[in-house]
C-alpha cells in the first residue's frame, strides 16, 4: 500500500501490516541505556499505548517526565521527520499552543538510531504534557468543547503555509484515502444492522462527498484531536492543558480535521448538534471554515464515524488488543456512529452555519 490512496490486491484483502498497526516491542533493558547514552536521561520507563510507535513515559528521580518514542524499521523516515518538523513549526509559529516539544539528543540530533536484529529504529524524545485524558471526564461541558475547538483552530492557523514531503502519505485514519468506502471494510467490519443503515451514506460519500472534499484546498492538519488525545486538568476538567499524538498528521482540508473531534463528541454528547456547533464556532474564531467546506462537515463527520468503527473492528480481529478494546472501545464508537446516524443533515448544517456566522475570524 503506497501513496495517499487505497491500493488493494486483486483479492481485496487488507492486513495489519498494510495499516502498520504493529509497533516495535523493544525491552526497557535495551532502551534505558540507549536513552542515557544519547539524551543523558535516566528514569523509570512505563509503557504507553501506541498504534504505530512504541511509546514510554520516562520519569526521572527529580520528577521530570518525557515521552520516548521508538518507530518501526519499516516506518518511512520522511514521515518521522514530518511529525518532528510539524512540532518545531508549531513551536515557532505559535509557541503558546500546548503541544509536546522535541528534545534534541546530546549530539544535537532530532532522532537517534537504535539498531536491532529487526533493523534501524528511529528514536526521539518529547516533552511531557501534564493532565489527564479528556475521555476520563466525559461528557465535556460546552465550555470545554469550545476550548477544544479553539485549540484545533489555532493549530490549523499555525500550520497554514507549512509543507513537508511526508504530508502526502498513506494514513489509515484518513477519510479521503478510500478505506472507509472500500468493499473490504464495508462488508466485513460493520456489525449488525450498521452495514445496511450506513449503505446510503457510503454511496453518497463514494460518489459525491469524498470527491468534492479531495478538490478542496489542503493544508497540514493534526487529524487526531479526539478525547483520548486532548488533555485536561484533573482538578478542573473544564481546563484544557494540551493536545498530544502527532502521528496522524496529514495534508488535507480543515473539514477532515473537524471530523475527528466531532466524531469523538458523538460518543458522549447527548446533544450532538449543539455540541458540534459549539466546537465549529470556536474553531472558526482562529481558522476560516468557508461555505464550501462547511457544507461538507456532516459528510466528513459521517465518514470518520464509520471509519472508526470499521478500523477498530479490523484491529480487534487481526491484531493483539486488550479485552477493554473489545468490551469498551468498540461499543463506544458504535454508540457514536448510532448517535450520528440520528442527526438530521439540514438541522446539523444550519446549526453550524449559525455558530460560524456569530464568530469573527481572529486576525
Amino acid at each position: 500500500m503506497t501513496g495517499t490512496d487505497l491500493h488493494e490486491d486483486t483479492q481485496g484483502i487488507l492486513t495489519a501490516d498494510d495499516l502498520r498497526f504493529s509497533p516495535p516491542r523493544l525491552s526497557e533493558d535495551l532502551l534505558a541505556p540507549f536513552l542515557r547514552e544519547h539524551w543523558a536521561i535516566d528514569g523509570e520507563l512505563n509503557r504507553l499505548p501506541g498504534e504505530r510507535d512504541q511509546n514510554f513515559r520516562v520519569t526521572t528521580s527529580d520528577g521530570c517526565r518525557y515521552v520516548l518514542k521508538i518507530a518501526s524499521p519499516l516506518e518511512d523516515l520522511a514521515l518521522v521527520d514530518f511529525q518532528i518538523q510539524a512540532l518545531l513549526h508549531l513551536e515557532n509559529s505559535d509557541p503558546g499552543i500546548p503541544v509536546p516539544r522535541v528534545r534534541r539528543s546530546l549530539d544535537g540530533n532530532l532522532t537517534e538510531t537504535l539498531t536491532t536484529d529487526r533493523g534501524d529504529h528511529p528514536v526521539r524524545v518529547l516533552s511531557w504534557i501534564d493532565g489527564e485524558r479528556l475521555e476520563h471526564f466525559s461528557p465535556p461541558s460546552s465550555g470545554t468543547i469550545a476550548q477544544v475547538g479553539a485549540l484545533q483552530g489555532r493549530m490549523c492557523r499555525a500550520f497554514q503555509g507549512f509543507r513537508h514531503p511526508g504530508g502526502s502519505h498513506f494514513m489509515p485514519w484518513d477519510i479521503l484515502n478510500g478505506l472507509v468506502v472500500s468493499e473490504t471494510l464495508c462488508n466485513d467490519y460493520l456489525r449488525g444492522d450498521l452495514a445496511e443503515r450506513c449503505a446510503p451514506i457510503l454511496t453518497h460519500l463514494s460518489t459525491i462527498a469524498l470527491p468534492r472534499m479531495r478538490q478542496l484546498p489542503h493544508q497540514v492538519i493534526h487529524n487526531d484531536a479526539h478525547s483520548g488525545n486532548v488533555m485536561c486538568d484533573p482538578n478542573d476538567p473544564a481546563t484544557i492543558t494540551g493536545v498530544i499524538d502527532f502521528g496522524d498528521l496529514l495534508y488535507r482540508p480543515v473539514v477532515v480535521d473537524l471530523a475527528t473531534s466531532l466524531a469523538s463528541l458523538m460518543e458522549t454528547s447527548e446533544a450532538p448538534v449543539e455540541a458540534s456547533a459549539t466546537l465549529v464556532g470556536a474553531f472558526s474564531e482562529y481558522a476560516d471554515v468557508p461555505p464550501e467546506q462547511l457544507e461538507l462537515v456532516y459528510d466528513a463527520l459521517m465518514a470518520r464515524a464509520i471509519l472508526i468503527v470499521e478500523l477498530l473492528q479490523f484491529r480487534a480481529e487481526h491484531t493483539e488488543v486488550d479485552a477493554s478494546f473489545v468490551d469498551e472501545d468498540i461499543p463506544a464508537v458504535e454508540r457514536g456512529l448510532e448517535r450520528a446516524l440520528t442527526m438530521n443533515r439540514s438541522e446539523f448544517h444550519d446549526a453550524l452555519q449559525d455558530a460560524v456566522s456569530m464568530r469573527s475570524i481572529d486576525e
